[in-house]
């Protein structure tokens, strides 16, 4: 249910960008989501969806990024990416992350730990041709 509440962030989001900018439909939404937020990427664009429902996203078509986890040792300054192995375990526990070339544990994380909207493509008024 961890996806749900992520969706719910994002949709709240986009309808409150939508309604400062007075669109009239979001066409697009591009998500960014780091491999190291165990994020099951499916299961947030589908209760995105389903909470877009409704309202002027509803139509949106939702595209997502997944963005590889890269870290620095502080030990050995290497920096580059982490070896994240699908394990079913990682929701339940803490994985320890250790450094690919000296194998220690004094790891920073520079990339892949969010789950951000990248872009949000609306049309307004203006957008609509005009009917006469």
């Amino acid at each position: 249910m961890h996806e749900m509440s992520v969706a719910q962030g994002i949709a709240q989001a986009v309808i409150k960008t939508a309604e400062r900018e007075k669109a009239v439909k979001v066409a697009k939404i591009n998500l960014e989501i780091g491999e190291l937020t165990f994020l099951n990427p499916e299961q947030v664009i589908f209760w995105l969806a389903e909470l877009l429902k409704d309202s002027v996203a509803e139509e949106a078509e939702i595209e997502h990024m997944e963005v590889r986890a890269k870290v620095r040792c502080e030990k050995c300054s290497y920096e580059g990416p982490l070896d994240v192995h699908e394990d079913p375990l990682f929701h339940r526990s803490l994985p320890v992350f250790t450094c690919p070339w000296c194998k220690k544990g004094s790891l920073t994380i520079l990339e892949g730990r969010d789950c951000i909207v990248s872009s949000i493509e609306i049309l307004t008024e203006s957008d609509i041709p005009s009917r006469k």
